[in-house]
């Protein structure tokens, strides 16, 4: 596809989400009274460390520490400015901050660590690599999206740190779908692009602002309603970011139309140190041109390549 094409689908989005009628068949999806996979034994956890293993660690507490300060706190002090300018109830305040809290919450870490490696583990296949990914809980009462670590010789994950993000919600009468639950490879196939930051109809800059990155994992199947109820059919799942002015206050609830939506903070961070880059690192390696990637990034020492949206509704509901 090219450029000019991607920029005319980006100008028609209402907010980001690129949305595709029906092609083929439906599938079968999650939902979120499914009960998640099961994790792989603990017993695993238990190996001794490979070679590397002590730069992977001394890297991912780095890492711990740039995303609290280039993320996590920013994410804090916008709310407050927020609030000080009225873009922001307090109610609304007080929920995001609420939402905010969950990242200190070690019973609710611990289930969303298990739910990311219960999905996570059968898509890496036999022989797996240590890489950081994503991972999103799209919980209506979380609505957080995490950077994630996978541990090969230990066969786990632990969560590095996490900020605000909005997934998809049904809207009767409109065009909406939920984002799909999931593992979601991030591959040169769906090669994704930049914003140009342009504004459409309703004056939103869908992907955020001009340069924003948007990661492209291709057709994937969701529920969506629209004139006819819901129904399953096809989306173009994107991450991205949103609109700085008007997306941004309304991060930490279900509010897009199935794509997920990320702060320009998030989305700057996974930009700059090439978080989901591992397969187009490895094109930039063949040709250092290439356009996509941010010409000055600092790359994690295990990019990786997965998006894993998760649902921890269900096993709160159970534990009730």
């Amino acid at each position: 596809m090219s450029g000019t094409f991607r920029n005319l689908l980006a100008g028609m989005a209402a907010c980001g989400c690129l949305l595709f009628p029906a092609l083929g068949p439906a599938m079968p999806s999650e939902s979120a009274s499914q009960a998640p996979p099961q994790a792989p034994p603990a017993a695993a956890s238990s190996r001794e460390p490979g070679p590397g293993a002590a730069e992977h660690a001394s890297d991912m507490e780095a890492v711990r520490r740039d995303f609290a300060q280039a993320v996590t706190e920013k994410t804090r002090d916008r709310l407050e400015r927020m609030k000080k300018h009225k873009a922001l109830t307090e109610a609304g305040y007080a929920a995001r901050l609420s939402r905010l809290a969950a990242l200190s919450d070690a019973a609710y870490l611990e289930q969303a660590t298990r739910d990311a490696l219960a999905r996570l583990h059968p898509a890496l296949g036999e022989a797996p690599v240590s890489q950081y990914f994503v991972y999103v809980d799209r919980n209506p009462d979380r609505q957080l999206i995490f950077l994630g670590y996978y541990d090969a010789t230990a066969a786990r994950a632990e969560l590095v740190g996490g900020d605000l993000v909005s997934t998809g919600l049904l809207r009767r009468g409109q065009d909406s779908f939920l984002t799909p639950t999931g593992v979601f490879e991030h591959l040169p196939d769906n090669f994704g692009f930049r914003a140009q930051g342009t504004k459409n109809r309703q004056g939103w800059r869908g992907f955020g602002s001009k340069g924003s990155r948007v990661w492209d994992f291709g057709f994937q199947q969701s529920p969506r309603e629209f004139r006819q109820g819901v129904y399953e059919s096809q989306m173009r799942l994107l991450m991205h970011a949103t609109d700085p002015d008007q997306g941004e206050p309304r991060l930490g609830r279900m509010d897009s139309k199935g794509c997920v939506r990320v702060s320009s903070d998030m989305n700057r961070f996974l930009d700059r140190r090439s978080i989901l880059d591992r397969h187009y690192e490895r094109l930039a390696a063949e040709k250092p041109d290439m356009w996509l990637l941010a010409p000055d990034r600092i790359p994690v020492s295990a990019p990786g390549s997965f998006l894993v949206v998760g649902d921890t509704s269900a096993a709160e509901s159970a534990a009730r």
